[in-house]
């Protein structure tokens, strides 16, 4: 192949990929509700993490992964919780 073929080879892969990280460590339960439709996403989006992966995949380890990436992501939350420590 050439490499614009390559390329776009490469990223079609990765993009088929999942970003979800798992790290078992020490786990709390949580009772959170939520809407129908996200409930469904997540179903759906469990399948795929899991086929993936090939691992068994959990909603906590989602919600996890979800959570940290919106904590290390929000600046306005960066900000107010460097000041807080």
């Amino acid at each position: 192949m050439n490499t614009i073929a390559d390329t776009n080879a490469q990223q079609k892969a990765a993009s088929d990929q999942t970003i979800l990280q798992i790290n078992r460590l020490n786990y709390i339960k949580v009772n959170a509700k939520i809407l129908d439709s996200t409930n469904e996403r997540l179903k759906k989006y469990l399948r795929f993490a899991a086929d993936q992966m090939r691992t068994e995949v959990t909603s906590g380890d989602v919600v996890d992964f979800a959570l940290n990436m919106l904590f290390d992501r929000d600046p306005g939350f960066r900000s107010w919780h460097k000041q807080q420590t």
